[in-house]
């Protein structure tokens, strides 16, 4: 059975924006990592790219692209296919993991809201980045011995990272 499904459509890759299906080096070098430092077998995880178009100009021109030919689905028409995918994964495997992984922000969130109650899933981008940064302000709080609430952050960007990381430290406060 499959344990973790990291799943992206290649539409915020790293600070490169728009790579469409060729997002999927990120899934499979998430995945790499389950197994490295997670200890799960390779063959219980499952690299997913929701190949729905993509808005880069210069894939869409270029012949050997691999990915679909058209822009991105937008709209209720790609909330509705993420549904279908979501239900598809749990009804195959209903314990496994789903990690969201580089959904430009207006997907993230909302994504990451409608299946974090209901699904055993997560955004890397926003929940992720977001416990990583409030743990190392908490060790650096502790360090200084001046308590969390008492400190003042500037936060710039307000990406799904960025976003992560002003929810985490505000729960941290």
């Amino acid at each position: 059975h499959c344990q973790v499904v990291v799943v992206t459509d290649g539409s915020r890759i790293l600070g490169l924006g728009d790579l469409g299906a060729n997002g999927m080096g990120i899934p499979v070098g998430k995945l790499a990592l389950y197994c490295a430092a997670g200890g799960i077998a390779p063959h219980r995880v499952l690299p997913v790219t929701l190949d729905v178009g993509t808005n880069n100009e210069r894939l869409l021109a270029d012949d050997d692209y691999l990915g679909v030919r058209a822009r991105r689905l937008e709209g209720g028409a790609y909330f509705d296919m993420v549904d279908e995918f979501m239900h598809a994964v749990y009804l195959r495997w209903p314990d496994v993991v789903v990690q969201f992984e580089d959904f430009e922000t207006p997907k993230a969130v909302p994504l990451l809201a409608k299946y974090r109650d209901t699904h055993r899933c997560f955004n890397d981008d926003i929940q992720g980045t977001g416990c990583v940064t409030l743990a190392g302000l908490l060790a650096a709080s502790a360090q200084a011995g001046v308590p969390l609430t008492e400190q003042r952050f500037v936060c710039a960007g307000a990406g799904s990272a960025g976003l992560g990381v002003c929810a985490a430290i505000v729960d941290g406060m």
